[in-house]
């Protein structure tokens, strides 16, 4: 005759065979992160060494080496091999996460007298945590009564003596304050930071051929980006060459994507990278809303392509609207990406009412070749 702890499953008592096995998987969590504290931990040792022999963050031939070595190991393991996939795809990224951490506080010049405008906002808090981690001299000025852990300037005579003013101001502002920079005639570089350039180009051509010194540069980002590897910032070409070598050299160490163009280049194209995304997906937001079907029963039903789309438009619906509505206001491209947007509904719309399947397929065929690469 078996014991109670013969029978399958170790014990007669199930419910405490399944609180043991539960015990036993938080001990199994706990040996994993500290694995993964270790993993992580030589990705940081990796960074350094690379930083000091000058080779890039990534290495894509070796990524795809860990990326076999999961799966090879999981098929042996008897698992399925997107397991162990996409298990390495997630230590590769925190891993070049710890490593651009390293890399995006290197700077190779000397330490500058900075003062950040509006360095109280979101992307001001996140430059002036920036310049302060390469080791410059921050000082904010912004009427805000919120706390940062920069010293905080008088007024804006403090730019004057500066080495380095980052204007990070809403959009429909930065022209005021740049005039009221210009009554204080800094001796350094001014930076702006605006999403879009065009409706500042008046001030900035006479502000420049009065003398000073401005930059005018965009990063592709937000202010809760942890890392720089595979972010894009834009210089424009307008500037004095000197100066915007200057700005662009905050970033030449960091893993940032660098890229220049002209301001009206600039402005178009981001009339389809931000003001085209964001309208899209502000009218496919006001469809669903309009649509009489609550979220409940939405989710309720939802397959893969539709989870992806509303993550990002509860991502856009989120943001904040006074500048979304400033990337389309001052733009003065949007009135021809957005009527692109009502032309392209209504092709589509055709094709459908028409019948006509030969001709949705055509359609679908010029889009994803005209997209091709991307």
């Amino acid at each position: 005759m078996r014991s109670d702890s013969d029978q399958p499953g170790g014990g007669a008592n199930p419910k405490a065979n399944l609180e043991r096995h539960r015990r036993d998987i938080e001990a199994l969590d706990r040996r994993i992160l500290h694995l993964v504290c270790e993993r992580l931990a030589v990705a940081r040792q990796i960074g350094e060494l690379k930083n000091q022999l000058g080779v890039p963050l990534r290495n894509f031939r070796v990524e795809r080496q860990v990326l076999d070595r999961f799966e090879e190991a999981s098929s042996f393991l008897g698992l399925e091999p997107l397991l162990g996939h996409d298990l390495a795809l997630f230590l590769i990224q925190k891993a070049v996460e710890e490593q651009a951490t390293l890399r995006d506080v290197q700077y190779a010049g000397d330490a500058l007298d900075t003062l950040v405008m509006g360095g109280k906002g979101g992307m001001g808090r996140w430059i002036a945590r920036f310049l302060a981690g390469q080791g410059h001299r921050v000082r904010i000025l912004d009427p805000s009564a919120a706390k940062v852990p920069f010293p905080e300037a008088s007024g804006i005579t403090a730019a004057r003596d500066a080495d380095l003013v980052m204007v990070a101001v809403p959009m429909s502002s930065c022209a005021d304050v740049l005039l009221e920079l210009a009554d204080v005639a800094p001796r350094g570089v001014i930076a702006e930071m605006c999403s879009l350039k065009s409706h500042l180009t008046p001030v900035l051509d006479r502000l420049r051929s009065d003398g000073l010194r401005i930059v005018s540069f965009h990063p592709m980002f937000g202010p809760d980006v942890r890392m720089l590897s595979d972010r894009t910032i834009v210089f424009c070409t307008d500037g004095h060459a000197e100066d915007i070598a200057l700005v662009r050299g905050l970033f030449e160490e960091t893993s940032a994507r660098l890229v220049e163009m002209e301001v009206a280049d600039h402005d178009r194209r981001m009339a389809a990278v931000l003001g085209l995304t964001h309208l899209a997906n502000l009218v496919y937001a006001r469809a669903l809303s309009s649509s009489g079907l609550t979220a409940e029963r939405l989710e309720e039903v939802a397959g893969v392509t539709f989870q992806k789309q509303i993550a990002t438009t509860l991502e856009v619906v989120a943001e904040n609207p006074y500048l979304y509505y400033e990337i389309q206001a001052l733009n003065p491209d949007t009135p021809e990406i957005a009527e692109s947007l009502r032309d392209s509904v209504d092709r589509w719309q055709r094709v459908i009412e028409g019948r006509d399947p030969v001709a949705f397929e055509d359609l679908m065929a010029e889009c994803r070749d005209s997209l091709a690469g991307m």
